[in-house]
C-alpha cells in the first residue's frame, strides 16, 4: 500500500511539474516565434523604407517556375516595381537572387493581401512598401531563421527532458522522505493492532474455556464451579480495563481538546494525588515522599493533568521494590532571554528499585512495550506512559526518563511557560 502511495504521490508530483514545464516551455517558444518574427519584419521594413539606393538593369516579370533560389542566409533583396511592371533590383545587401525566382516572389507580393509574410514555396521573407512610382519590396532568406527556431525548440525540448529525469529523481526522493512518518505511524498502527489482538486473545481464551468447562457440568452448583466463574470475573474485567485504557489512549491522540484548556492549580492537584496513593504506597510497605512548591498553575486540562501524574505515581509505586521509596516533585524553574522572562514547570517522579535496562528506555513509551513481554499479575498493559506521553504532547509538554542504580529512575515532565 505504501509503494502504491508514493508511486501515485510521484506520479501526481510529476504530472503537474510536467505540465508546468510544458506550458513554459510552449509559452516560450511563442514569445521566441513572436520576438524573431517581429525583429524580422522591422530589418525588412527599414530596407524597404530606405531612400539611399542604387539602382541596378530593370527585369521583366516572368512567371517561370523551376530555377534554383541562390540567396545567400542573411542577406536582403530589394526591388522596386513600377506601375507599368517593371522590377528594378537596388543593390542594397549584394544579395545574389534568381531572376526567375525574384519574379516569381514579386508576383507572390503583388497579389498578396498582406504588407508582410512568408512565401514558403521559396523560403522568403518580404515586406512590402508602398511609394508614389509603386512598391518598393524587400525579401530575405528564411533558411537561417528556420534554422535558429529549429535549433531553440530542440535545444528546449531536450532541456524539458533532462530536467524531467532531474526531478524524477528529486521526487522519488521527497516521496520517500515525506513518507517516512506516513510508513512509521503505518507500522505503528499494524503493530498496534497486533499487540491488541494479543492482549485480548489470551482472556478471551481463558473465558470461553471456563465457559466451556461450565457448560460441560450443568448438573454442578455454582459453588462447585467457582473457581471457573472467578476466573472468567478476573479476565473479564482484565479487557474491561485493557478496552478503556484503549479508549483513553484513543481520546488522548484528539488535539481539539486544546480548545477546553484553562489555569489548573498543579500544586493543589499534585499534592491532592500524592495523599491518594499513600495508602497505596503504605500497603506496599513504600514511602512516599513530596516536593511540591506552592502556587504553581498551568494552562490545561484539569483532567488530562491529573492522569499523567496519576499514571506516573501508579508507575513509580509499581516498580520501586520492596521497601521502596517514591518520591513526587513539582517545581518552577526559570530561563531568561533578551526578551522576557521565560520558565517551565518541572513535574518529577523518581523511584528506588531494579533500574531499566538502557536497551529498553527508548521504547518505553511505546505502546503495549513492556520489559517484561509475559502477561502477569499487575504488570499492567504497557499502555500508561504511552498516554501519558499523548497527554504530556497535548500540553506541548515534553517528557523522558532516566535510569541507573546511584539516582533510581526518574520520569520528567517539562511544561513550558
Amino acid at each position: 500500500m505504501l509503494k502504491k502511495l508514493r508511486r501515485r504521490f510521484v506520479a501526481i508530483s510529476m504530472s503537474i511539474v510536467g505540465a508546468v514545464l510544458i506550458s513554459f516551455y510552449l509559452i516560450s517558444c511563442t514569445v521566441i516565434f513572436v520576438s524573431l518574427t517581429a525583429d524580422m519584419r522591422s530589418v525588412l521594413q527599414n530596407f524597404s523604407s530606405s531612400s539611399s539606393v542604387t539602382a541596378l538593369p530593370e527585369i521583366g516579370i516572368t512567371d517561370e517556375k523551376d530555377s534554383i533560389l541562390t540567396l545567400h542566409s542573411g542577406n536582403v533583396c530589394v526591388v522596386d516595381v513600377k506601375e507599368m511592371g517593371s522590377i528594378t533590383i537596388l543593390d542594397f545587401s549584394r544579395a545574389n537572387m534568381d531572376e526567375a525566382i525574384l519574379s516569381r516572389a514579386v508576383s507572390y507580393v503583388l497579389k498578396s493581401e498582406y504588407d508582410f509574410g512568408l512565401i514558403a514555396d521559396l523560403n522568403l521573407f518580404y515586406n512590402q512598401t508602398e511609394y508614389a512610382f509603386g512598391s518598393r519590396i524587400a525579401f530575405s532568406d528564411s533558411t537561417q531563421y528556420f534554422s535558429y527556431l529549429k535549433t531553440i525548440l530542440i535545444d528546449g525540448a531536450f532541456l524539458i527532458i533532462i530536467s524531467s529525469l532531474f526531478l524524477w529523481v528529486i521526487m522519488r526522493f521527497l516521496a520517500k522522505v515525506s513518507l517516512k512518518p506516513v510508513e512509521k505511524a503505518w507500522e505503528q498502527q499494524k503493530n498496534f493492532i497486533a499487540d491488541a489482538s494479543h492482549e485480548l486473545k489470551t482472556p478471551l481464551t481463558v473465558i470461553l474455556t471456563n465457559s466451556g468447562i461450565l457448560r460441560a457440568h450443568p448438573e454442578n452448583t455454582v459453588n462447585e464451579q467457582m473457581q471457573w466463574v472467578d476466573s472468567t470475573y478476573e479476565e473479564a474485567t482484565y479487557m474491561k480495563e485493557l478496552v478503556d485504557k484503549l479508549l483513553l489512549l484513543a481520546k488522548t491522540d484528539n488535539t481539539s481538546r486544546k480548545n477546553m484548556f484553562a489555569p489548573v492549580d498543579m500544586s493543589e492537584l499534585s499534592m491532592q494525588l500524592a495523599l491518594q496513593y499513600e495508602p497505596v504506597a503504605f500497603e506496599n510497605g513504600i514511602i512516599l515522599n513530596t516536593d511540591i512548591d506552592k502556587n504553581i498553575f498551568i494552562n490545561g486540562d484539569q483532567v488530562a493533568l491529573n492522569q499523567i501524574i496519576h499514571i506516573l505515581l501508579d508507575n513509580a509505586i509499581k516498580y520501586s521494590g520492596e521497601n521502596g521509596e517514591v518520591t513526587l516533585s513539582l517545581k518552577k524553574r526559570h530561563s531568561y532571554s533578551l526578551r522576557r522572562d521565560t520558565g517551565y514547570v518541572l513535574l518529577t517522579t523518581r523511584n528506588t528499585g531494579t533500574p531499566i535496562p538502557e536497551e529498553d528506555i527508548p521504547h518505553l513509551f511505546e505502546r503495549f512495550y513492556r520489559s517484561d513481554k509475559a502477561r502477569t499479575s499487575g504488570s499492567g498493559y504497557g499502555l500508561g506512559l504511552a498516554i501519558c506521553k499523548n497527554l504530556a504532547g497535548l500540553h506541548n509538554a515534553d517528557i523522558s526518563v532516566t535510569s541507573d542504580a546511584e539516582h533510581g529512575t526518574v520520569f520528567t515532565v517539562k511544561f513550558k511557560q
